[in-house]
């Protein structure tokens, strides 16, 4: 699958079957992470993987009851060093490898950006001067959802100074 499928084809996934990932296509989506861009290649993050069914059940009411939560295969928890530059777009930038590359393998992601950040650096035993950022879910879907609507390109492109349309 080229890149340009994997990305019309991804969508938010807050379905899932319960079925864990083969460790060898969980340590491939691990690797594309590894190999994400970061600003001066600091690679100022850390993932967690959350596999054990009673912790991913745990983290549902930390995680402002998303069920789903639960449900998926893995649970992705991005840390990062609040003081490098560019920590937050960099870690988004290997969780978007993965849910990429997660299309091309069958597999379904969903980014949980709602959560209360200490509870779950608590919860994580995530060490003080470190945060998390986001979460992603990471499993085999149990839904197909269409795909959502987008603005069109003049609304969002301008060519050499604001205003200026093609």
């Amino acid at each position: 699958m080229n890149v340009l499928n994997a990305i019309k084809k991804r969508r938010s996934i807050r379905k899932y079957n319960k079925k864990p990932i083969p460790e060898k296509e969980l340590m491939e989506l691990l690797e594309v992470a590894r190999l994400a861009p970061s600003g001066a290649n600091r690679q100022p993050w850390e993932i967690i993987l959350v596999r054990d069914e009673a912790r991913k059940k745990a983290l549902v009411p930390l995680c402002k009851d998303q069920k789903f939560i639960a449900d998926c295969s893995v649970l992705l928890v991005g840390v990062d060093n609040p003081e490098q530059k560019w920590q937050r777009v960099d870690l988004a930038i290997a969780f978007d490898h993965i849910t990429l590359a997660a299309v091309e393998k069958g597999l379904g992601t969903c980014w949980i950006g709602a959560f209360d950040r200490e509870a779950v650096a608590r919860f994580l035993k995530v060490p003080e001067g470190k945060v998390v950022t986001a979460c992603l879910t990471l499993g085999y879907p149990a839904e197909e959802p269409e795909p959502r609507h987008r603005k069109e390109m003049d609304d969002l492109f301008h060519w050499e100074e604001y205003g200026d349309k093609q």
